[in-house]
């Protein structure tokens, strides 16, 4: 596959679209698309999705004590309560469950084309539609275009010197092989987010040992789960407004929580609360001084994203078990190099290492080609990471984000809810006026922006200590760009409430659009 510079002729006849939109993933947000899109009657739309299932992180993370790690009478369709929930922080299994009851129930799944893995997709200004160019080879149409892949759907491995020579089972957490057992046997995990605090817990009682090699000590806050017996399942079931109102206090709580984040300039006491709080809880779980001062963040509370555990520290008390902080040199056949020059042996690695975040090629997943050749991830890498709303950039016409830049919460379920909302209403007054050709005014988003930096300047992320923290939240220019700014009821009221000035609703192309530049850079197939 080579690139090339290609003179895009202008077509006589538009080719015929397979549906009016398209959205791409078929995990929480896509599935959230459809059902949005059908109660507001439009029906002219399909799913694409790589996979053979749907799902998204909930169908492909399954490694051992996974889990939600914020309470599930939250973490779900604000419209589709579950009362059968196990517990108050239910096992990943059951959220990949309920997804799948919600695509049956409210008619989703017939629309997923499976095994349909984008590779790029390419803006036809001539007739303002999307040609959605899938890994197989086959081109797809649409009018519309909303991406919906997700932000954690890419896992990372870094570089390290010698990753090829050990000899020994090695996976990452998202693709955890339960075909090996790890009973009775030394294990490694690298990394300390959010699945190694499952992880690890969930394992150290297994293997015959475990190092848990550690580069930038988390916050851990203890977790209260509890059981839901069959009776409070029943009570939910019978009175959905008791499920109703737990779920407004926890979301209350959350709401809460980020805006300890967002107006730390003028109250920093919040997270300095959370912090003593923590650092008492990390004293009552662990008991060796030492192993309590590696443990240690050295960073401000909420710089990174904060873990729940009530399990993960004292996890360092058992025999078995080693916290490694001398850093990696290099892996060897027999195990890893640190750099303190000391070989440890494992008979297996579990890279608990994430995922691509803010990097090129992630979110979306694929090339994204505007107008005049302009590609989404080029653009954000040059100018910096930018949407309006969350949602729109101007030159992208026709294409919306499920979770653009500072669109990210405490819960994925409530953003993504307000986020597909807006969607919808530009879906809506498009199909409504007929409009072909939708695109946010660069005036909008240009202000949009700029409120956003403005508004950055008083959180955490501006104002705290975060240097340390080895945070995806930051993007490669320095800026926090994946959380928000602003507590989340702000947008809330905004995606509902707010006129739809921002755009250009156009019943034919326009005619700067159509005189712009027709050279592109295309991909081609050499062979």
């Amino acid at each position: 596959m080579v690139s090339a510079v290609e003179q895009i002729k202008p077509q006589q006849n538009p080719p015929q679209l397979d549906n009016e939109i398209m959205v791409v993933g078929s995990g929480v947000s896509g599935i959230y698309m459809g059902i949005r899109m059908l109660s507001k009657g439009i029906s002219n739309f399909s799913l694409l999705e790589a996979s053979d299932r749907l799902g998204g992180t909930w169908r492909d993370n399954t490694y051992p004590g996974i889990g939600v790690d914020i309470p599930s009478l939250s973490y779900s369709y604000t419209f589709e309560p579950n009362p059968n929930w196990s517990r108050l922080f239910t096992p990943g299994k059951e959220i990949y469950d309920y997804l799948n009851h919600c695509a049956d129930k409210y008619k989703v799944r017939d629309r997923i084309r499976f095994n349909s893995k984008v590779k790029k997709v390419v803006f036809n200004k001539e007739h303002a539609i999307w040609a959605v160019h899938l890994k197989n080879q086959q081109v797809l149409h649409c009018r519309y275009l909303v991406v919906a892949t997700g932000i954690l759907s890419q896992p990372v491995i870094p570089d390290f010197k010698g990753l090829n020579d050990f000899k020994g089972a090695s996976f990452h957490t998202n693709l955890w092989d339960h075909s090996y057992d790890l009973k009775g046997k030394k294990v490694a995990i690298i990394g300390t987010g959010a699945s190694s605090v499952q992880v690890v817990p969930a394992i150290a009682a297994q293997v015959e040992s475990l190092d848990v090699l550690q580069r930038t000590a988390v916050w851990v806050l203890p977790r209260t789960d509890v059981k839901f017996s069959k009776t409070v399942n029943k009570v939910f079931s019978r009175f959905p407004i008791v499920q109703r109102v737990c779920r407004q206090m926890i979301d209350i709580g959350l709401e809460i929580g980020m805006s300890a984040s967002v107006i730390y300039r003028f109250i920093p006491s919040m997270t300095k609360g959370i912090e003593i709080s923590g650092n008492k809880f990390l004293k009552s779980q662990v008991k060796d001084p030492e192993t309590r001062k590696k443990l240690t963040p050295d960073y401000d509370f909420g710089c990174k994203r904060m873990t729940m555990s009530s399990q993960y520290l004292k996890t360092f008390n058992r025999d078995n078990v080693n916290l490694v902080t001398e850093g990696i040199d290099r892996l060897t056949e027999k195990g890893i190099l640190t750099n303190d020059g000391v070989e440890h042996e494992y008979d297996a690695i579990v890279f608990a290492t994430g995922f691509k975040t803010q990097e090129r090629g992630n979110n979306p997943s694929f090339e994204v080609h505007g107008l005049d050749g302009l590609e989404l991830g080029q653009f954000w890498e040059e100018n910096r990471f930018q949407a309006f709303n969350g949602v729109s950039v101007p030159r992208f016409p026709n294409l919306f984000l499920t979770f653009g830049p500072y669109s990210g919460g405490l819960n994925w379920f409530t953003m993504i809810e307000a986020n597909g909302r807006y969607i919808v209403r530009c879906l809506s007054k498009a199909t409504k006026e007929k409009a072909k050709y939708v695109e946010v005014k660069q005036a909008f988003h240009d202000t949009y922006f700029e409120l956003m930096q403005k508004m950055s300047r008083n959180t955490l992320f501006t104002n705290g200590s975060c240097s340390t923290a080895n945070s995806y939240y930051f993007d490669r220019h320095g800026d926090a760009s994946l959380p928000t700014p602003f507590p989340p009821i702000w947008r809330w009221f905004r995606v509902r409430f707010t006129s739809l000035q921002s755009h250009r609703f156009e019943q034919e192309i326009p005619a700067e659009v159509k005189k712009g530049s027709n050279v592109r850079q295309v991909e081609s197939m050499a062979g």
